[in-house]
């Protein structure tokens, strides 16, 4: 996932972010010092501890130590000690390009929904989701259309991308754009229809090194 995006120039202070897959608060702290009021999911213990660290004295910074999915309840988490980042409720990413990551460790975590998000806090201006694999059951926790949704993509699970696309289109979503890699902008000039995002991404599938982001408008 990319660092923040030209995305974010419609976003105000006091506007609301999802900072979905919050790490250790990168991001978070750049959507802080700028006003935003920022909420962190991450189902991490020890990246939780280090969120709770890191943001105890900034009052526009809120932490969910749950994951989110398409029900609640408990689900086990594999955790990458040594690259934490690659931790994942999703049993196929471990077969993708981190098949040689080590997983060495787990956790159960509690589950919610992305709806329960929305009730607790409101509706956010930009959601971002980076998940590790896990986005298709993220969007299903969700019933209705919320701000600027941006998920990752890999071609490997291309499929996976466009389920989601599908799935935001169901519930109000019209307008599409992608960026690449760590790109800090859009890859094209304006946003593009379902159609025309999924055509782009069918078309994609065998650049095996593809991977970025799905913006959702």
């Amino acid at each position: 996932m990319n660092h923040p995006h030209e995305v974010t120039k419609g976003l105000f202070p006091g506007d609301i972010v999802f900072d979905i897959g919050a790490h250790i608060g990168d991001k978070a702290a750049w959507f802080a010092q700028r006003g935003l009021e920022v909420v962190c999911v991450e189902p991490q213990p020890e990246m939780v501890k280090q969120l709770t660290e890191r943001f105890q004295n900034t009052p526009n910074v809120s932490i969910k130590g749950v994951g989110l999915g398409s029900k609640r309840g408990l689900l086990q988490m594999s955790i990458a000690s040594k690259t934490p980042t690659l931790s994942t409720f999703a049993p196929h990413w471990k077969a993708g390009r981190f098949v040689n990551c080590e997983w060495d460790s787990s956790t159960n975590v509690e589950i919610i929904l992305l709806d329960d998000l929305v009730n607790e806090f409101g509706v956010p201006r930009y959601c971002k989701i980076d998940v590790e694999g896990y986005e298709r059951e993220v969007i299903k926790g969700l019933s209705q259309r919320i701000g600027i949704i941006s998920y990752e993509f890999t071609n490997e699970y291309m499929d996976h991308a466009l389920d989601v696309l599908q799935s935001l289109i169901k519930i109000g979503y019209t307008k599409f754009n992608l960026s690449l890699g760590e790109q800090d902008h859009f890859y094209f000039p304006r946003w593009l229809t379902y159609y025309e995002l999924a055509s782009t991404l069918h078309a994609s599938r065998q650049n095996v090194n593809l991977w970025g982001d799905v913006y959702a408008n």
